[in-house]
């Protein structure tokens, strides 16, 4: 699907919200029952947009996954957004940067977040999971098709121009040397900011590490070594949304 320049939503959800995007939707494929209850947000796209109807066991069995809720939509690619949507006009208004997270409900759940707390973009690094996934975009609750992003194998030296303008570049790790969430965030400082987050094993590399200001961590107990990158993203978003 990817490499012809298209991909699925599933969901009532995420078809609304595919419809309120700015991508181009080509077709959507729904039980009767799911037309129904999109027939609202139908009547202004339905000249334009292909809709096929079929029966849940017919979609089921062309898709061969069952998360559907009988309605399906297929969009077209496009161009990813300029870094230059990215830029932090507002400095209570993060971007959130994503190092090789590769988990697609990982990377769905922290747009969720980032959309919820404000973020202005995401910046993902070439090895992070695909945002248009279906899972991800499941996952996100269709913030993946909301929220811009800019996937680029250029993401470092992108990190290196937001601080040459004096954008303030943050790590979140589980480096006990970093300081603690609660101290850095009331401090009182609102300057702009990215909040850097690494990959599931590993964590932030060598290379992203390097293009940033400070480091932060979550502290948590002595029993357990970390927590899940979704998560940890969710907590450092709303401690600095409330405290901007």
């Amino acid at each position: 699907m990817r490499v012809h320049g298209l991909f699925v939503v599933e969901g009532q959800l995420a078809v609304e919200r595919l419809l309120s995007s700015r991508f181009c939707v080509k077709a959507l494929l729904l039980t009767s029952s799911a037309r129904d209850r999109l027939r609202t947000v139908l009547t202004s796209v339905e000249d334009v947009v292909n809709i096929y109807l079929a029966t849940t066991r017919l979609i089921r069995t062309l898709t061969g996954f069952r998360f559907h809720r009988g309605c399906l939509g297929l969009g077209e690619r496009m161009a990813p957004v300029s870094t230059a949507e990215l830029l932090i006009r507002d400095k209570g208004r993060p971007v959130v940067a994503l190092d090789g997270v590769s988990d697609p409900d990982n990377v769905g759940s922290i747009f969720r977040s980032a959309a919820a707390f404000g973020a202005t973009g995401v910046i993902l690094s070439p090895h992070c999971a695909d945002p248009l996934y279906r899972k991800s975009i499941r996952t996100s609750m269709g913030m993946t098709l909301q929220l811009p992003y800019f996937a680029t194998a250029e993401w470092l030296g992108i990190l290196a121009q937001y601080r040459k303008s004096g954008v303030q570049v943050l790590a979140v790790t589980p480096d006990t040397s970093a300081i603690d969430l609660e101290t850095f965030v009331q401090t009182g400082i609102a300057s702009p900011r990215v909040l850097l987050f690494g990959s599931e094993g590993a964590g932030l590399s060598e290379g992203a590490l390097a293009q940033c200001d400070d480091r932060v961590r979550i502290p948590i107990e002595e029993s357990v070594d970390s927590i899940n990158v979704a998560t940890a993203a969710a907590i450092v978003l709303q401690r600095f949304a409330a405290c901007s």
